[in-house]
């Protein structure tokens, strides 16, 4: 009940939209959603979208009093990404929550990718480790924008097995990633290189970063793995 009135509230919000590329995946579990992070709707496009509830992995950062209240009424898992000993104590509890058969949802980014040609950031390998404890799937999900258009695709849900190397499995993902990145843009008008301004990808980021005043956007960077 309360997870409905939640999804018409960010409806009302939405100003995107979906154009469904595909239909979420058959899986007899509960899962973790890995999805890319770009821009500010992303969250709430997400709370709408799934069809399944899950809890959010959530780093610490200044938020608007509404959009606050409404990752916690969702349900949060709130980490310092900047605090091995957060990330590690998180990792815990989710693990504690997939357990039990809940789905949790990561940006394993780690921020929002504002890059002008790295189609995925470097991907925090957290992830892998928790999908092969609890032996649940992932399940990639890209979201794409394109003027009043978010795209969304799903990839195939992936398994781990008990013993993998978890650094080849976390480049396989982000893979992945780049992989529904393209199909989604082999939808979009060609556009020849002449036509587009120089400056076009550094107004984008500003227009993003505009959307949401309140992000540190140094902070957001120091974030990206290295």
């Amino acid at each position: 009940m309360l997870q409905t009135m939640l999804k018409k509230l960010v409806s009302k919000q939405r100003i995107h939209k979906f154009v469904m590329v595909n239909e979420h995946p058959e899986i007899a579990t509960n899962c973790i959603y890995a999805v890319n992070h770009s821009c500010k709707w992303d969250t709430s496009y997400l709370i709408e979208l799934l069809p399944r509830h899950f809890y959010i992995l959530a780093g610490k950062q200044r938020l608007k009093l509404m959009d606050r209240i409404g990752v916690i009424w969702n349900g949060a898992v709130w980490v310092d990404r900047k605090s091995t000993r957060s990330r590690n104590a998180v990792k815990e509890k989710l693990k504690g929550l997939l357990g039990k058969g809940k789905n949790i949802l990561i940006f394993p980014e780690g921020t929002w990718n504002l890059t002008p040609s790295t189609p995925v950031l470097p991907l925090y390998w957290g992830i892998i480790e928790m999908a092969q404890s609890v032996k649940v799937p992932i399940i990639p999900v890209c979201l794409e924008y394109m003027e009043d258009e978010c795209f969304v695709k799903y990839g195939e849900p992936i398994y781990m097995a008990e013993e993998c190397d978890k650094n080849r499995q976390i480049q396989e993902l982000r893979d992945v990633f780049a992989t529904l990145k393209w199909d989604i843009w082999d939808m979009f008008p060609i556009e020849k290189r002449s036509e587009i301004d120089d400056d076009y990808w550094e107004r984008e980021v500003i227009r993003r970063l505009n959307e949401y005043k309140l992000l540190d956007y140094e902070y957001e960077m120091s974030c990206i793995r290295k």
